[in-house]
């Protein structure tokens, strides 16, 4: 028999038994849209993570700090007590395979005022020719360069920062009128300044500060949660300004000495989220301490696969069922077929043709119960990320989120393994039809 008599012949079979065939399929939709769309469950919480992380910072960013050790340690882990971060460390970061910007991050506290309105701020001192390489994302003006002196970036959130320290004394909040571009600003590190004495007639004494007139020449995006409420300024001049503020604290103590400063951190920029984890690794085995978001992403992914893998597990279930569902189909047409198989072996067909045959047929009800079960699957998945914007809120990833997620491989393995398992159901019946005596079969009636 030629392979499309065998294909006519089959969907002939299954056409004739149009319910049966309807029922059989009915339950491969079902446990193909079960595995589908428990799995596209698990794919949008692993988005929902990763678009949750990245909004606390860049995912291709690692954060160096110093290793201070630990007591009990080996001899072999001593070189982490040694091992310093300054400028000899940040040129090694640099030359590493896949590392495409490293910078030093100085930070100090400090107010910025405008007018009547008072901040309580990080002041970030950066490399301008390495601002670019991050993720800042400027929503108006520029960035850093390397000529900006007193110039500043402000974070998105900064705008909210800003509170009228008269009104507040009197229990009254305002929303702050500012326009961080244009407003002349004071930057100083004078915490008690805007305080009077707490006592009437007493004087308040400390060391005063020098007052910067900084000039703000960008705003970042809003949304990035490390980058949000701290102020941004070139490393050199954030180094002068904490060099003089401890001269003024030294010289009100009596002390003039001064230590050797070393980077208290330093970000380095990776090519591919891919190769994050090496890098990192390398800075830990040179004796520093390395962090990334991908940490925080690698613990979530786990979790995500062990919620994934107990609900696909609960989806198979329904595809076993609808497996034992086609065995049982395929075992009552032999029966039902006894004299036309017995027919068909008298007249000259194959026993490979007669297997062909009913492994076709049981392929044909697994493959159509995986398409329409993909169909559904979609159908599903539309509704949930339709309907289920709470749910969104509830995991902290906003309503606009996808819940479910259906990746266009997803597709086609469901495909292949729903007429897989067509095939394996449909294995039993067709060695059985094989084995079907001939003369036995022509006398059954």
């Amino acid at each position: 028999m030629s392979s499309m008599d065998l294909i006519r012949m089959g969907i002939k079979n299954l056409w004739r038994r149009k319910l049966r065939t309807f029922l059989t399929v009915l339950g491969v939709i079902i446990g193909t849209s079960s595995i589908v769309v428990m799995l596209s469950l698990g794919f949008g919480m692993q988005e929902a993570f990763k678009d949750l992380i990245s909004r606390m910072g860049s995912l291709n960013t690692i954060n160096v700090y110093k290793s201070y050790g630990g007591y009990g340690e080996f001899p072999s882990d001593r070189r982490n007590k040694e091992a310093k971060l300054n400028e000899k460390a940040l040129i090694n970061f640099k030359s590493m395979p896949h590392v495409t910007a490293a910078t030093p991050i100085i930070e100090t506290y400090g107010i910025i005022k405008s007018g009547r309105y008072t901040s309580h701020t990080s002041i970030k001192g950066i490399d301008p020719e390495a601002m670019e390489h991050f993720d800042f994302k400027i929503a108006e003006g520029r960035l850093l360069q390397t000529r900006d002196n007193l110039n500043i970036v402000f974070g998105g959130g900064m705008k909210y920062s800003f509170y009228d320290e008269k009104a507040m004394s009197r229990g009254q909040y305002e929303e702050p009128n500012i326009d961080l571009m244009n407003d002349r600003m004071i930057l100083t590190f004078d915490m008690d300044s805007g305080m009077g004495p707490s006592m009437p007639g007493e004087k308040v004494q400390g060391p005063r500060y020098k007052d910067y007139n900084i000039k703000a020449v960008g705003i970042l995006e809003e949304g990035n949660w490390e980058t949000d409420w701290s102020v941004y300024a070139p490393m050199d001049t954030v180094e002068k300004m904490i060099q003089e503020k401890e001269k003024i604290e030294a010289s009100n103590q009596g002390q003039n000495k001064r230590s050797q400063r070393e980077y208290e951190r330093i970000m380095i920029r990776v090519d591919d989220i891919k190769n994050v984890e090496i890098v990192q690794q390398r800075i830990k085995d040179d004796g520093f301490e390395a962090y990334s978001l991908n940490d925080n992403l690698k613990e979530m992914n786990r979790m995500t696969g062990i919620i994934q893998a107990v609900l696909g597990g609960i989806g198979a279930i329904s595809l076993l069922v609808a497996a034992i569902g086609i065995t049982n189909t395929m075992v009552m047409s032999i029966y039902e077929r006894t004299k036309e198989i017995g027919i068909m072996k008298v007249i000259g067909a194959s026993l490979k043709d007669i297997k062909k045959l009913f492994l076709f047929e049981s392929a044909m009800i697994g493959l159509l119960g995986g398409a329409m079960g993909i169909i559904f699957s979609y159908i599903l998945s539309f509704l949930v990320n339709k309907f289920s914007p709470a749910f969104g809120d509830f995991m902290g990833v906003g309503g606009e989120a996808k819940i479910s997620i259906i990746p266009i491989w997803l597709v086609f393995a469901a495909l292949g393994f729903s007429a897989l398992i067509g095939i394996i159901s449909g294995y039993y019946p067709a060695r059985r039809a094989m084995n079907l005596s001939a003369l036995e079969a022509i006398r059954t009636e």
